[in-house]
């Protein structure tokens, strides 16, 4: 009868050995995606120190298309796998509020606005 009593006993920490063992697997595997390399996500960014906030710009694109009087907002950086083709883009406001987002490889030239 002991010997019984002591199969079941190692049968039981066999058995919990066992379990605690898958769920630990099951736990790091389950954490393991957030433990590597992040997939790249859309940020925006703002540039305080090269474009002052309400300042008005002219942008002169490569295309030789003038945009006037827009204010810089940010900048969206996206990484390769985000799902956009476009590298970087910033963001501008015109004056009636609407957002003109504007590819940097096609800007030559951003020109600060006289104030009055």
């Amino acid at each position: 009868m002991s010997e019984l009593w002591a199969f079941l006993g190692q049968s039981v920490i066999v058995a919990g050995t066992v379990a605690l063992l898958v769920m630990g697997l099951a736990l790091f595997f389950r954490w393991l995606p957030r433990l590597g390399p992040q997939e790249p996500k859309v940020k925006v960014q703002t540039l305080t120190e090269l474009f002052d906030e309400g300042v008005a710009y002219d942008v002169l694109l490569s295309s030789g298309q003038r945009l006037s009087g827009l204010r810089f907002e940010g900048l969206v950086r996206t990484g390769a796998e985000a799902g956009w083709t476009l590298s970087q883009m910033a963001i501008m406001r015109r004056a009636d509020g609407g957002k003109v987002l504007v590819r940097l490889d096609t800007v030559r030239v951003f020109e600060q606005v006289a104030q009055p």
